[in-house]
């Protein structure tokens, strides 16, 4: 059974430059080396084996126990994802969710023998709080309807949750925006990142 965390701004920002300090903590926590990526906002899933440096990539996939993976947020989405034998964690912005990076996730976990599939959604910006201009809206509602909250202000989780028919999806229901105990770029203009972690 997969293992899944989600830190806050109590536990220290996991932001590039990355604190090795930081990272410490959390594998001490976990008792996994932490695996973690060099998000890009695009597409790329990466398969994790064995502790690598930084891929590029906003997915990350493995069937390994020896290692935990870690996806840094602040107001995208921070997605978890496993089944019996494979677990993902995977970086789901606006640009994310229109390139379908949850999607190739979900694609190479059934490659790698994943069966069925839970995921769970942590802290990230709210349907109510995500305000974007009118032209990024009409281009996200009109691919994803579902994403539709008010004028001009997009439900991710939403959009997700259409995009993943087949995926039995949780949401604990945090907004960064709207709780100051969370990174939150919208908020305050800052540069913190939280972090998602799993492992088998």
């Amino acid at each position: 059974m997969a293992r899944l965390l989600f830190t806050a701004r109590e536990f220290g920002s996991l932001a590039d430059p990355v604190s090795s300090g930081n990272i410490e903590r959390l594998s001490k926590l976990v008792a996994k080396p932490i695996q973690i990526m060099t998000q890009n906002h695009g597409n790329q899933v990466s398969v994790i084996e064995q502790p690598i440096s930084a891929p590029v990539a906003d997915a990350m996939v493995s069937c390994s126990k020896e290692i935990a993976l870690a996806v840094r947020v602040a107001d995208c989405l921070p997605l978890l994802l496993y089944s019996n034998n494979v677990i993902a964690a995977v970086h789901v912005g606006r640009k994310g969710l229109m390139n379908q990076v949850a999607v190739n996730a979900v694609a190479q976990m059934r490659k790698l023998g994943a069966k069925k599939i839970t995921g769970v959604v942590g802290p990230h910006i709210c349907g109510k709080c995500y305000e974007v201009g009118a032209d990024i809206f009409a281009e996200v509602t009109n691919a994803y309807p579902a994403t539709f909250n008010k004028q001009n202000y997009l439900d991710l989780y939403s959009g997700l949750v259409s995009q993943l028919p087949e995926i039995k999806l949780s949401n604990i229901g945090i907004c960064t925006k709207e709780n100051a105990e969370y990174f939150s770029y919208r908020a305050h203009g800052e540069g913190g990142r939280q972090v998602g972690v799993i492992n088998l």
